[in-house]
């Protein structure tokens, strides 16, 4: 598509839509992009809000994804503080939040997730924070100063990451976390094992398999009732319990299970009409899954944008990839298992540098979580990829090289 009186609306101006408005520019594509996001900041990386943002590591400035002013040169209309209220696909036209109507060519979704919320009794309190925003994170900076007793409800990723900050920033930790082991539905009870013994030898007190039933104080967050009884006092609190994409736009007519559905082009079940990042669900390896986050916006952006100017010409086929940092580990997560049929560890949990791999019943790995091994990362995303059996005494043999674990090679 390279005529230049075009018009492609992406909305959303986060990872996956900033990168499809760039590849679009970059591939040739001379017609109009405009970019609209009801976010009313410059775009900006958001995995940096729970780490170094918090930390005072880098700045605003510093976590910007794109300038105004390099937008501009590329022809690239930032509409912030204008959300997309409705659209309608048979006209191919957007009405916003101001009132303006665009009319579009092709309709990109890139509109993200929303956080879930908690509806406990004592919720309006001043000082129980969600991260999600640039101004989230700066409402925590500021709280954090005048404070020492902190509690994040959710022990999933962002929760985790929280934890570690607030616990270099000195203050004192509890997590509470609805299942017995935190993470386990992702990684298994293995694993859900490690990291609630690296949250406790960190110093994080932690309450597992309970839940907050109120928030109690006069005015400013004072103490989380559980419900098992116990009374956790806290000057603050941080609600990390996941996130569900934003599928607001046109719900009634596309086809949506969690996120909107794509193939592997990136098209809804609407013509002209496609989906990128956290919003959408997509094919890989035979089922439709929802990844939401950094890596997988990046890459679903720019390959949704290479399929909007030359139609069904690339399949999306990236391995699946998030990574998270806690205390002094870096963890990285490859692939996508939900049932998986074995588990298999390479090198020593108790050195804190190994591997876990989940295999299927034929050995051929689905996924795996790496910790602090990121010399692996190349030849674990392989593996996967190749979707070959794999010899399980070479691959739990640290000596023994990853691509040499195939059971044919």
């Amino acid at each position: 598509m390279t005529n230049v009186n075009a018009t492609t609306l992406i909305v959303g101006s986060g990872i996956a839509g900033i990168h499809a408005a760039e590849t679009l520019r970059a591939k040739g594509y001379g017609g109009r992009i405009v970019l609209a996001d009801r976010d009313s900041s410059l775009p900006y990386d958001r995995p940096p809000l729970s780490k170094e943002f918090m930390l005072g590591e880098v700045s605003e400035d510093e976590i910007a994804l794109k300038t105004e002013e390099y937008l501009q040169e590329l022809g690239i209309e930032l509409w912030l503080g204008e959300e997309v209220v409705s659209v309608d696909s048979k006209k191919q036209s957007a009405v916003l939040s101001n009132g303006k109507t665009l009319e579009w060519d092709k309709l990109l979704l890139a509109t993200g997730s929303g956080l879930r919320k908690l509806p406990v009794k004592g919720s309006e309190l001043n000082g129980i924070y969600y991260l999600k925003t640039l101004a989230d994170a700066n409402a925590i900076k500021e709280k954090l100063k005048n404070i020492e007793q902190v509690a994040v409800v959710g022990a999933g990723f962002i929760g985790a990451e929280l934890a570690s900050t607030f616990k270099k920033l000195g203050k004192e930790v509890t997590i509470i976390e609805w299942s017995p082991l935190p993470l386990a539905h992702i990684l298994g009870d293995e694993m859900g094992e490690y990291f609630l013994k690296l949250h406790q030898s960190e110093g994080i007190r932690t309450i597992m398999g309970d839940s907050v039933t109120e928030f109690k104080g006069d005015g400013e967050v004072e103490e989380i009732v559980t419900g098992q009884g116990k009374s956790i006092p806290c000057q603050a609190v941080i609600i990390g319990v996941g996130v569900m994409p934003n599928t607001q736009i046109l719900n009634e007519e596309l086809d949506i299970e969690r996120g909107y559905i794509v193939n592997e082009f990136g098209e809804t079940s609407l013509p002209n009409i496609y989906a990128a990042g956290d919003c959408s669900m997509w094919p890989f390896l035979g089922k439709h899954i929802s990844i939401e986050h950094w890596d997988h916006a990046m890459n679903h952006g720019q390959n949704v944008a290479t399929n909007i100017l030359e139609e069904n010409s690339t399949p999306y086929e990236a391995v699946p990839y998030f990574w998270s940092d806690q205390y002094e580990k870096r963890l990285q997560y490859f692939g996508n298992s939900k049932n998986w049929n074995r588990t298999l560890i390479r090198g020593d949990k108790d050195e804190g540098e190994f591997s876990y791999f989940y295999l299927d019943e034929n050995n051929v790995i689905e996924a795996a979580l790496l910790v602090n091994q990121p010399r692996n990362a190349i030849s674990v995303r392989r593996l996967i990829k190749q979707q070959k059996p794999v010899d399980l005494n070479l691959l739990s043999d640290s000596n023994v090289k990853l691509k040499k674990c195939v059971a044919d090679a």
